[in-house]
């Protein structure tokens, strides 16, 4: 959590402090925010007027979040994806290599039946980025 989240997490925690806090941060730090998933925290803390701040941001992001979703969906529902799933795990990783590169840590997360709302949040901020896996807890 970075320094605004901790802020935010607070009791006490001045509305105006926050705000140009939140304002000085660089795009990088606010998609971290919503990220880790605690984006939501600070935008209640603002004041009323400055949420839309990080609210058309979030906005963004849910929608490129989305379309990945999306993107995954179908690549679960195609016949040749099913089958290399319920084949051999070597084969189907190098399929999955192959075919959907970009995808892979999806798609592995999603065939072994662990795929969390937060992995796609994470893929969205890594592929914006880079995959500076230190700055996101996996």
């Amino acid at each position: 959590m970075n320094q605004v989240g901790k802020y935010a997490a607070r009791e006490e925690a001045d509305e105006l402090e926050l705000m140009r806090m939140v304002m000085e941060l660089p795009e990088k730090d606010k998609m971290l925010m919503w990220a880790e998933g605690y984006i939501d925290q600070v935008i209640d803390k603002l004041p009323e007027y400055a949420q839309d701040i990080l609210e058309n941001r979030k906005q963004k992001w849910e929608d490129t979040k989305a379309f990945f979703e999306s993107q995954i969906n179908e690549i679960l529902k195609l016949e040749e994806f099913k089958n290399k799933a319920m084949g051999e795990r070597k084969e189907f990783a190098l399929f999955v290599m192959e075919n959907y590169r970009e995808y892979q840590s999806l798609l592995f997360a999603a065939a072994d039946g662990k795929m969390k709302e937060e992995d796609y949040r994470k893929f969205v901020y890594r592929r914006r980025f880079g995959s500076r896996k230190k700055f996101l807890r996996t």
